[in-house]
């Protein structure tokens, strides 16, 4: 297999993921980010089993494991009503390893990013990409919001999500999800906890909608409220 330079654009989860990956296929990788000091946006989220395949292949899978929370089963329920609207078990799946975890994305952030210091991959901070023209020997180069232009590349990975200044913009939806991260509760406690729970209140919209509203919800409508238990 010939070598391939490689720029990916964007040192979030995905970039940093696609990035140790490439570089332990051989090929020379660099990595662009916006920010001066590479860091993570967002709060938690799940890790399925194809996304425990993928760092297992890494050898990440033990350090998440012991970062995270193994989830065995999701129930949703109506705020109001108190009917079930979700609940999947995963040992319905009948395998060992059919599991979900939950972990706050800074934590696999912290994963994936000391495993590409660890693997020497080079890191441009304070590059914020801007475009990716084709050259003449299908070749591309990164152009930046500031300083001169990198490259040339074969391939370019753009891992910059939605808002990419590399690909054409989308339309835009008239509906969506907001999110929030709030503190947990004092008289909970955190070593005896047996569910992590999220619950949705106004004016944060719902985040299992039984119907797709026709047009954006004002910012102080309630909407329906649900409520999402994770067994662990």
């Amino acid at each position: 297999m010939r070598v391939q330079t490689v720029a990916v654009a964007g040192c979030g989860l995905a970039g940093l993921a696609a990035a140790l990956l490439l570089h332990r296929d051989g090929h020379r990788v660099t990595l662009f980010e916006r920010f001066a000091t590479p860091r993570p946006l967002g709060s938690g989220l799940m890790i399925q089993r194809t996304g425990l395949a993928v760092l297992r292949s890494m050898g990440l899978d033990h350090d998440l494991l012991n970062a995270g929370a193994r989830i065995n089963r999701l129930i949703g329920k109506d705020a109001g009503s108190g009917r079930t609207v979700l609940d999947v078990r995963y040992a319905a799946l009948g395998s060992a390893d059919a599991f979900g975890i939950g972990i706050h994305r800074a934590a696999l952030f912290e994963l994936l990013h000391r495993a590409v210091i660890a693997a020497g991959i080079a890191i441009e901070n304070g590059r914020s990409v801007t475009g990716a023209p084709l050259e003449r020997d299908g070749q591309r180069r990164l152009t930046f919001a500031d300083g001169p232009a990198a490259g040339p590349f074969d391939l370019v990975v753009d891992t910059l999500g939605i808002g990419s200044p590399l690909v054409p913009a989308g339309r835009a939806l008239a509906y969506g999800a907001l999110w929030a991260s709030f503190d947990w509760p004092q008289s909970v406690g955190r070593n005896k906890r047996s569910a992590l729970r999220h619950q949705s209140r106004r004016p944060v919209s719902p985040a299992f909608s039984r119907t797709r509203p026709s047009r954006p919800r004002q910012p102080n409508s309630p909407g329906p409220v649900r409520y999402v238990a994770m067994e662990r």
